[in-house]
């Protein structure tokens, strides 16, 4: 892979990564009314969470895009793998920083008044944890296609089968924030959630999906 090209992806993941961190700091701390204490992971782990999905997404969509003529995105097949195993790794970092602060306090939506999981919760959980498992399955196809795996691979990679992943990803930010997607009064300092970023993100990625994909079984 030539350096230019490498320099490329690095900027585009590092521009990802920086405008998504300066947002959550903007609406959450500068603006809003969550306390500077809460940056190293409840913070960071907003965003790293768009991150991921604006690059898991970008991923997804640089051959759709291509279908549909637009090409500026398109730096070849290694492009996709780079971006895609990028917005992997950080959707992992983002699973475990919520992990380490899964509790009413941080996540008040999610649990009942005797502190057990909600429906809202329920929910949650089981889209993030599928499009997670489906997510990583997806990128262990994505590097190890072989003859004897041919009709598992065709499976994963296909059109239908991305849609049902970017689905699942749009279910899990769904119940994260639906609540407070159509009341203003309630973001934080006035700028929409992330959560209905990203959510929007992934819908336009689906769609770009659904028009512009149009080979099965080939990522």
């Amino acid at each position: 892979m030539e350096e230019s090209v490498q320099r490329k992806y690095l900027k585009i993941i590092w521009i990802v990564l920086i405008i998504s961190m300066g947002y959550a700091v903007l609406r959450y701390n500068v603006v809003g009314t969550v306390a500077w204490k809460d940056v190293p992971i409840f913070i960071l782990n907003k965003g790293v969470s768009l991150a991921a999905i604006v690059l898991l997404t970008l991923s997804f969509s640089i051959r759709p895009l291509t279908h549909l003529g637009i090409r500026a995105l398109n730096f070849g097949l290694e492009s996709r793998k780079i971006l895609g195993i990028s917005g992997l790794l950080l959707t992992i970092f983002h699973v475990l920083l919520s992990f380490l602060i899964f509790n009413p306090h941080y996540y008040p939506k999610f649990f009942d008044s005797d502190n057990t999981l909600s429906v809202v919760g329920n929910f949650s959980l089981l889209a993030g944890m599928a499009s997670f498992m489906i997510l990583g399955l997806y990128h262990w196809c994505f590097r190890n296609r072989s003859k004897n795996k041919e009709l598992l691979i065709n499976i994963i990679t296909s059109k239908e089968f991305l849609l049902g992943l970017l689905f699942m990803l749009g279910t899990h930010l769904v119940f994260m924030g639906y609540s407070t997607w159509t009341s203003p009064s309630k973001w934080q300092g006035s700028l929409p959630p992330i959560s209905l970023i990203s959510f929007v993100v992934v819908l336009f990625g689906f769609v770009i999906n659904v028009f512009g994909r149009t080979s099965v079984g080939k990522v």
